[in-house]
């Protein structure tokens, strides 16, 4: 008993030792690029606007470029540009150092629209619905989704399944791996020395970097794409891929090499990563566990994601079979996407949408998030921990479904 507590101990020192370095390197070189970013009091960029709404008698705009989240106004009669690609030029002398890691204001001038992507635009033609088109454009091109549309699938818990990540880049990797495979196998007798899952690996290592290119590295993505190189190394070399060293790995990576690490986004995505291995720590990663899986994960991130946004009603909780059908739908979205017919089930995706119209605001306090967190992190040593955030978790679903029954 004294071992194990000694050794958790050299865990912890280990891990807080390396946090600290890596929050140090990562501050010094964020620093050093707001120095860079603020060395002219004009700047001009290319940037996407992710949201536009209107106050008063002028428009704010938030726009996001492949390194920094935005926000600037404007008082000319702008069109909806929701998705669009423009060239403005901020004014940065009033930028401090803490806005630029967590988002700014500039105020800009010259606003320009840059024309549509060759991508967008084929995945415009599919879909006559707005809505619908501009879903699949965040499935496959990590492109921004209007607030209305982001409110229902807050409400119907399927945000994750929207917004580029780990669980599309697995998806890819299977398919990939699917489609390469019979490939590879009728030139593999030629070369029966070479490896076939390595070889295999290395294809899909390099499609899935070019993918990362056309949708411009987003870093929810790229840490995946870490993940899985790091995973299938461990595996290579014979070493547990569930180990909290791999997932340490990845997070220190991360936390060095991504300014954007300051975010909700990156929060809410480790923490997606930590249950997933806390969940294999206890369980072995057969299919009927991967199907498990979903029902845990929507448990054990409930309380996560309901801190920061308190979207709920009742079709929430078929969220673990919605991610399970997805499995199966995106790829099939996929393959009708590149013959064309991507608008195949627009109907049936926008009355599901539509499910998601009324909610109820269930949010959670810092404490308890703090309280749930700590017993997560015991969890990977202790398991009666385990089982106490997921019975805890369960309550608070339960909390929610209460919420909802006494103001429906």
């Amino acid at each position: 008993m004294q071992s194990k507590d000694k050794k958790l101990k050299k865990h912890l020192f280990v891990f807080f030792t390396f946090l600290f370095v890596a929050i140090t390197i990562r501050i010094y070189i964020s620093y050093m690029n707001y120095l860079d970013f603020t060395s002219n009091k004009y700047k001009t960029l290319e940037a996407k606007v992710i949201n536009q709404y209107k106050k008063k008698n002028y428009y704010v705009l938030k726009l996001k470029t492949k390194t920094h989240t935005f926000y600037t106004t404007s008082k000319e009669d702008l069109k909806n540009l929701l998705n669009e690609n423009i060239k403005l030029t901020i004014v940065t002398d009033k930028i401090s150092f803490k806005d630029y890691l967590f988002g700014f204001y500039a105020p800009s001038f010259n606003i320009k629209l840059l024309p549509v992507s060759s991508e967008e635009r084929f995945i415009e033609k599919q879909h006559k619905q707005t809505e619908t088109s501009n879903i699949f454009k965040a499935l496959f091109l990590g492109e921004s989704i209007s607030y209305d549309t982001r409110q229902k699938l807050s409400a119907l818990g399927i945000s994750h399944l929207i917004a580029l990540s780990g669980l599309h880049l697995g998806f890819i990797s299977l398919f990939l791996y699917l489609l390469i495979s019979p490939i590879y196998r009728l030139f593999h007798k030629y070369f029966p020395y070479r490896n076939r899952f390595v070889d295999i690996a290395l294809v899909v290592f390099l499609i899935e970097f070019v993918y990362l290119y056309i949708t411009s590295f987003p870093p929810s993505l790229f840490r995946a794409y870490v993940l899985e190189i790091v995973v299938f190394l461990y595996a290579y070399y014979l070493k547990n891929p569930f180990s909290l060293e791999v997932l340490g790995v990845v997070f220190f990576v991360s936390l060095v090499f991504f300014e954007k690490v300051f975010s909700i986004g990156y929060f809410l995505s480790i923490t997606g990563v930590f249950y997933i291995y806390l969940f294999f720590r206890y369980f072995k990663p057969t299919f009927v566990n991967s199907l498990i899986l979903s029902f845990y994960m929507f448990i054990v991130m409930f309380v996560v994601g309901h801190y920061f946004f308190g979207n709920f009603n009742l079709y929430q909780l078929f969220s673990p079979i919605v991610n399970i059908v997805f499995s199966v739908f995106y790829p099939v979205e996929i393959l009708l996407h590149l013959v064309g017919k991507g608008g195949v089930l627009d109907e049936f995706i926008k009355s599901y949408l539509d499910l998601g119209s009324e909610f109820v605001s269930v949010k959670f306090p810092f404490w308890f998030l703090i309280l749930f967190l700590g017993m997560s992190v015991l969890a990977f040593f202790k398991r009666w921990a385990f089982y106490g955030i997921n019975l805890l978790a369960l309550l608070s679903i339960i909390y929610a479904i209460g919420v909802w029954i006494d103001k429906v």
